[in-house]
């Protein structure tokens, strides 16, 4: 893995960790954005399971670069499809960039590490 491919896979670990606690812990503006994307609250838990996993899957994946690899094929999906379910919903710019930058975040640690 490279360095840039290291600096993108903390950083996703980062968000992913910390919004996935937030999932679990349901606070009111996740359920306010919840209910706006048209997305069950029993849903929301599962939701913060994948971004952990995938935050587990990007730390493994530092000493196997495969791992890494499918993890980081696994968020550009993720984020693919919420950045979608905003758009679905005409959501602003606002709320809908914070998704589509962390696709992008996604799509470039992929490409780092297969150009590694």
């Amino acid at each position: 893995m490279t360095f840039v491919s290291r600096v993108l896979a903390v950083l996703l670990i980062v968000v992913c960790v910390g919004t996935g606690v937030l999932d679990f812990m349901k606070p009111a503006q996740i359920v306010q954005t919840m209910n706006r994307l048209r997305v069950p609250l029993n849903a929301v838990p599962v939701l913060g399971a994948i971004k952990i996993a995938a935050a587990i899957g990007l730390i493994i994946g530092f000493g196997n670069i495969r791992l890494a690899q499918v993890t980081g094929a696994c968020l550009c999906a993720y984020f693919a499809i919420a950045t979608t379910t905003h758009t679905r919903v005409k959501d602003s710019i606002r709320d809908t960039a914070p998704a589509f930058v962390l696709l992008v975040v996604s799509m470039l640690f992929v490409l780092t590490t297969l150009a590694s």
